[in-house]
């Protein structure tokens, strides 16, 4: 029988696990959203974006915002074994701040169709570094687990 610090670390680990495996799962849903939209921004070729399909990208972004909202919840409220507590916390703040620009992001694209670039860029900026600290934050509960 698992004693308690032991099923911690199995709950722990689980969910960790769920989260990333849910936000990947969004992530593969969104890249080509994103991506469309990247390439017609970068082409300055936004206005060939049929308005239905704009407005598809906008939903599923906002989607991917609500999703990683809930999954934040869930990561605030994770109870980490003793040794991977600053870890966790290091971890929630990073997820905390891609949420936060995946928000921005969200909020650049304009009811008009047109797209607050400052605001996309540094939006995009935040969740790249963002996602690179979740990495290495999962690295080292991987380690230390």
């Amino acid at each position: 029988m698992a004693n308690k610090m032991q099923q911690r670390a199995m709950n722990y680990g689980n969910l960790i696990n769920n989260v990333i495996e849910q936000t990947e799962q969004m992530q593969e849903k969104l890249d080509p959203l994103f991506k469309e939209l990247k390439e017609k921004l970068s082409s300055n070729d936004l206005a060939s974006l049929s308005t239905d399909r704009y407005q598809e990208i906008r939903q599923g972004f906002a989607e991917g915002v609500q999703v990683y909202d809930e999954l934040l919840g869930r990561l605030d409220k994770a109870q980490a074994p003793a040794r991977l507590m600053g870890n966790q916390k290091l971890l929630a703040g990073a997820f905390r701040d891609f949420v936060a620009g995946c928000q921005e992001m969200t909020e650049s694209l304009n009811d008009d169709q047109t797209v607050d670039r400052e605001k996309f860029d540094a939006a995009e900026a935040k969740q790249d570094e963002s996602t690179e600290r979740l990495s290495k934050y999962l690295t080292k509960i991987g380690t230390l687990a």
